[in-house]
């Protein structure tokens, strides 16, 4: 048996989707005994990975309250600044207590702290964005990292070329399970009533809940539906579609856990959704039909390049909808559209090591 090393990590950033697949593999590893260490910025939602994820992993995790900064209206910066000085501070106090080998971001203003810190600290570092653009927080965090690694070859002329390491981005292994104890007695309805996903992500969209509310009398009458709300609109939803009295292939629910998740995507026949970049990855490499409806004034307008980076790979399966062009007709008319064509859901291999090969090289 091969004694292998205790190394440790400081995964940071707000893109948790990656991180949590990271997560994984570095729990997996054959090279490294892995302690890792999460920091990220903490809410009050009940969806927050500190509540759901963290505690499955049995990991550490440190909230950090860092400062956002504005590149439009500069006196917002005001009051942020001093934030990201006071978490710089308590970066370097988790640096210390912890003592990492190497520290990864997944981008975000929570990051920027975090890797000046470890700078300081000469420890290295790298820096992955997963978007189609390349954030403020990248962008710094570029200047301070060892490696840079990308989901897209777009961005080489943005960032310092010689730091650049094109990765892919991480797909959660939790879409490879085909098994859900939650759902899988739909199994058997599924041949008549194909299954729609609706997901405004874990936060959910309460444009999205309002409009489906409106067309459920129709849809569910030919599809069977799984409607993950977010937990704020949840009660609101599950009272209104009470009063419609649907049959049982409408389900509402509040979150969906990761042991479920796997299921759906193999199962969904059409996915109803923001268009994150996690999200429309996943849906490419499912060679799912989406509708998207790209959540507006986003950083540099990324869901809708995401949606339209889609649409470009699948312009037969894809339909994007535009939040202010969002009602029950279109949508009606783009279920309708996509439940007449006809996709072979491709079942992908998840498996990504690149990054963690990366982290390998830097140890």
């Amino acid at each position: 048996m091969i004694n292998k090393k205790t190394k440790t990590i400081i995964i940071t950033g707000s893109h948790h989707t990656p991180a949590i697949e990271l997560i994984h593999q570095l729990k997996n590893d054959n090279l490294f005994n892995w302690n890792i260490v999460y920091v990220a910025n903490l809410n009050s939602s009940e969806t927050h990975l500190a509540k759901t994820i963290i505690p499955k992993l049995n990991i550490k995790f440190y909230p950090l309250n860092s400062g956002k900064l504005d590149r439009r209206f500069f006196p917002n910066n005001i009051t942020t600044i001093p934030k990201t000085i006071t978490a710089f501070f308590q970066s370097l106090t988790i640096i210390n207590q912890n003592k990492p080998d190497i520290i990864i971001s997944f981008g975000g203003y929570t990051s920027v702290p975090v890797i000046l810190a470890g700078f300081f600290n000469r420890i290295p570092s790298i820096t992955h964005e997963q978007t189609l653009t390349v954030s403020l927080s990248t962008k710094i965090n570029s200047l301070f990292v060892k490696k840079v690694a990308l989901s897209f070859e777009d961005h080489f002329k943005k960032l310092p070329k010689s730091k650049i390491v094109i990765t892919g981005n991480l797909i959660r292994s939790d879409l490879s399970q085909n098994k859900s104890q939650k759902f899988q007695y739909l199994e058997k309805s599924l041949a008549v009533k194909p299954l729609i996903y609706i997901t405004g992500g874990n936060q959910g969209s309460a444009a999205i809940n309002q409009d489906i509310l409106k067309i459920l009398p129709d849809i569910h009458k030919t599809h069977t539906i799984i409607h993950q709300t977010g937990k704020i609109n949840y009660q609101s939803v599950l009272n209104q579609s009470q009063k419609l009295h649907l049959s049982s292939n409408y389900i509402v629910t509040d979150y969906i856990d990761l042991e479920d998740i796997g299921w759906i995507f193999h199962h969904a026949d059409i996915i109803i959704s923001r268009s994150g970049a996690n999200t429309c990855q996943e849906i490419n490499v499912f060679n799912k039909k989406s509708i998207l409806i790209p959540l507006p004034f986003t950083q540099q307008n990324e869901q809708l390049l995401n949606a339209l980076w889609l649409k470009k790979l699948h312009p037969q399966s894809t339909i994007i909808i535009p939040q202010n062009k969002l009602a029950p007709k279109p949508l009606l008319k783009a279920i309708s559209q996509l439940s007449a064509s006809k996709t072979t859901t491709t079942v992908p291999s998840l498996s990504n090591p690149k990054l963690l090969q990366l982290i390998h090289e830097l140890l």
